[in-house]
């Protein structure tokens, strides 16, 4: 996964630490030399796929305004096309529970990974 904004670096690889059953256990940020930052998958609160019909609603929503949609446009359309034709990227946001945000480029299993770590968030939230 590559960082493409938020509260880290733009270009930042985003690395997934994976627990011994195989499932994601965090991401690992960084912030500097030698200096990772770690999300947790249990903190993630939302996390939202980008698409051509949501961009501008769901930057808005997360701070970024209308500068963003209009960069994410060509981002969207070059993703669409890297990877040799049948390979194509997802770009999603995550909100932490702590209020940080990240907009990710990742492969479609990665971003589902993401998203249904923010669905179980908001299920055990729901619950307490």
């Amino acid at each position: 996964m590559k960082l493409l904004a938020g509260d880290w670096k733009a270009g930042t690889d985003v690395i997934v630490k994976r627990s011994l059953t195989g499932r994601w256990k965090e991401l690992l940020l960084s912030r500097g030399f030698l200096r990772t930052d770690r999300v947790f998958m249990n903190e993630i609160a939302n996390c939202t796929l980008v698409t051509q019909e949501n961009q501008t609603s769901i930057l808005g929503k997360v701070g970024w305004g209308a500068v963003g949609a209009v960069a994410l446009g060509p981002l969207g359309l070059l993703a669409g096309v890297m990877g040799g034709g049948n390979y194509s990227y997802r770009v999603v946001v995550i909100e932490t529970t702590d209020g940080r945000k990240a907009m990710v480029r990742c492969s479609a299993a990665e971003a589902e990974a993401l998203l249904a770590a923010s669905f179980d968030h908001q299920l055990t939230a729901q619950g307490e």
